[in-house]
């Protein structure tokens, strides 16, 4: 059986910085964000109303560093994040990772070229996000496939997600039977 498309990527410090700004949670940051800002406005509160109940003022100092710390950490999240996540990376697999990635008609073959390749159901992955480099494929179990969108040696992008829409339609189809 001849595969639907066939990518090969080299994994990058600059790709795998795209992949991870497409794929962190602006959703978590604003959260935090805001959790720093209750903070420090109870942190001002306290501090503003300590004169008249003086056992508040135990909590102001408390707020503040706290909304500060939070405010802190939240700006520097991605930033960090993305250094950590790449040293491990690149302590697994060195500074440029090639990769191949053979796309069925149900499934997809990442090999790493160590050992055995992982085979991905088309099932398994809940969505697709695209940059101006990646197609990135990620899994229910969070796990992640980039692909190259000038790194198609057969077949497409198109071509792979349509295959992937149609394993979609065809297990939602088996599932109401």
């Amino acid at each position: 059986m001849e595969p639907i498309a066939v990518n090969h990527i080299t994994v990058t410090k600059v790709l795998f910085a795209e992949s991870h700004s497409a794929t962190f949670s602006q959703k978590r940051r604003k959260a935090l964000l805001y959790c720093g800002f209750v903070f420090l406005a109870f942190g001002l509160v306290f501090l503003a109303i300590q004169v008249r109940f003086p056992m508040l003022s135990s909590l102001c100092v408390p707020a503040l560093l706290t909304g500060a710390l939070v405010i802190v950490w939240a700006s520097t999240l991605q930033k960090s994040e993305l250094r950590r996540k790449y040293r491990a990376f690149s302590r697994i697999n060195g500074e440029a990772s090639e990769r191949t990635v053979t796309c069925w008609r149900t499934s997809l073959d990442v090999d790493t070229g160590r050992g055995e390749p992982v085979q991905i159901e088309y099932t398994d992955i809940r969505e697709h996000k695209t940059t101006d480099h990646l197609l990135l494929l990620i899994c229910s179990d969070h796990r992640g496939v980039m692909l190259s969108k000038d790194g198609f040696e057969t077949g497409s992008s198109e071509a792979l997600l349509e295959a992937i829409e149609k394993a979609k339609r065809e297990a939602a189809l088996m599932l109401e039977m």
